[in-house]
């Protein structure tokens, strides 16, 4: 059941962002439940109420790995087993959401950000369940030591936040290494760093039509750089071009999605560190080694400049990533 709800603003501990839409879609159970600016900031949602939390979010708070929690060998080995008990559960629940999210999608019904995570992660998910089940049954003292070094092992609902941040800064190291090359990409093109400081520059930029903002157009190497930026997956130099081509456009068509669900549910100052960290990751973001309100910062500057002025194309602000990386692009009234 959708309920749509008047959105307020959503306040932050440390950082206070403007709203980016004038109405939110949420799914919590059957009930209509009004945007919260609440408490912590450790698990999926920022919001302390186990009532209105899905199974992804309730899951999420039992992660040993959060920033903040000192435990005990004991109590990492048990909370460990909660966690993967609770993930997995978790991933039990979204296989009945899933079938319902596919149904309403078929019917031409809204779905909400919450519902969308579902629809693109389980289908993943769905493959790993049965042999990562098997493994916490049979070698549980195994299970964070195969994750550390499989992490595409692990279903997404039993991804640790330290994992992920494991995962994440070798990714980073990468990006650094593809930074050079866009470089030397965008010179080539007749571009430079000052085509992508600030929000105006860029948009001159692209509306310029230089073929390196048009996927359709654009060079296998560059393909395989934005492949590799937005950790689609291993092997970019010995695919195809037109398989490199089609996974970056279904990367894109799932960011200009998530996008827009994120700015008009105004989630980016209510998302927990966790999600917020699969966010940024997701859109080429460094993560691993930054502060919760610069990665709130970062995807919150992300999503107002693809919702403001790329709404269809958001390869102009992925090549800004690479081009940037560590910084942000400036935006006219914003606060960085």
């Amino acid at each position: 059941m959708l309920a749509r709800v008047a959105a307020t603003r959503l306040g932050m501990l440390d950082h206070r962002l403007p709203t980016l839409g004038s109405r939110a879609l949420f799914r919590f159970a059957n009930m209509p439940v009004k945007p919260r600016s609440l408490f912590h900031t450790s698990a999926v949602t920022r919001t302390t109420d186990w009532q209105n939390m899905t199974a992804t979010e309730q899951a999420a708070t039992f992660d040993p790995t959060l920033p903040g929690r000192v435990l005990g060998p004991w109590q990492k080995f048990t909370g460990f087993m909660s966690f993967y008990k609770e993930g997995i559960k978790a991933l039990w629940a979204n296989r009945t959401q899933y079938r319902s999210i596919k149904q309403q999608i078929r019917n031409d019904e809204e779905i909400s950000r919450a519902e969308f995570q579902i629809y693109t992660r389980y289908p993943n998910d769905r493959l790993r369940m049965i042999p990562f089940a098997v493994l916490v049954v049979l070698a549980p003292e195994l299970i964070y030591l195969i994750v550390l070094l499989m992490p595409g092992f692990c279903p997404s609902t039993c991804m640790t936040y330290r994992a992920m941040t494991k995962g994440a800064r070798r990714h980073d190291k990468l990006k650094q290494k593809l930074h050079l090359q866009a470089l030397d990409r965008i010179r080539n093109a007749g571009l430079s760093t000052s085509d992508f400081v600030d929000e105006a520059a860029l948009t001159k930029a692209v509306q310029a039509g230089n073929s390196v903002f048009s996927l359709d157009q654009m060079s296998r190497t560059n393909l395989a750089l934005m492949y590799r930026f937005f950790g689609i997956g291993p092997l970019s130099m010995v695919l195809p071009t037109s398989w490199l081509r089609a996974s970056v456009q279904r990367r894109l068509e799932y960011i200009r999605t998530d996008d827009a669900l994120l700015g008009s549910e105004q989630l980016i100052s209510g998302l927990g560190l966790v999600e917020l960290f699969r966010a940024c990751q997701e859109r080429g973001i460094p993560a691993a080694d930054l502060p919760e309100y610069q990665l709130r910062l970062a995807l919150y500057n992300w999503v107002r400049l693809s919702q403001r002025q790329m709404p269809d194309n958001a390869v102009p602000i992925a090549w800004s990533r690479l081009v940037l990386l560590n910084r942000s692009v400036k935006l006219a009234n914003s606060p960085v």
